[in-house]
């Protein structure tokens, strides 16, 4: 019984010392966002799937609105469109400055079309993977599509804000 008192007591002072000492077996690994913001991280990774390029990119022009902010979802001048897509103004890898990034995820099937192919094709857009770091425009599946709207030279009208999420 003593020696077990003794065992007790030694273990009691030796593990503080040993627990400051001892490296820590689990390691965090991160991926590596090149300064991505977490905000916008969380923002787009929270979008549903899109399955249709045609409502985004006729409303692209309303990521200028006067009502469009930062992280929103991109307003529709679609009466029957909500787009599932969100506005930055900045935090997105290669964007140009003065430009603004509607982001959008898309399904495999609408990344499958040949006119999804070609507008990313034409430039104004560019793939992503999960973490946002860039990807080649041949890139079989990229986790989003920016893109890349430049400021109109008239302001937008009819664009509509979508309701909060």
């Amino acid at each position: 019984m003593r020696r077990v008192m003794a065992l007790a007591a030694s273990a009691a002072f030796a593990l503080p010392a040993a627990a400051q000492v001892a490296p820590s077996p689990f390691v965090t690994v991160m991926p590596d966002t090149q300064g991505v913001p977490a905000t916008v991280l969380d923002a787009v990774q929270r979008l549903p799937a899109t399955p249709a390029l045609e409502a985004p990119l006729r409303s692209a022009p309303c990521a200028f609105a006067d009502s469009t902010r930062h992280l929103d979802r991109l307003a529709s001048n679609l009466p029957w469109a909500q787009p599932a897509a969100v506005v930055l103004f900045d935090g997105l890898p290669g964007l140009p400055p003065g430009r603004r990034a509607v982001v959008l995820r898309p399904t495999r099937e609408l990344l499958a079309r040949a006119a999804t192919r070609e507008v990313i094709a034409q430039g104004g857009v560019s793939l992503h993977a999960i973490d946002l770091s860039p990807l080649p425009v041949d890139a079989p599946t990229p986790s989003f599509i920016a893109l890349h709207i430049a400021p109109p030279e008239t302001p937008p009208e009819g664009c509509v804000a979508q309701p909060p999420r």
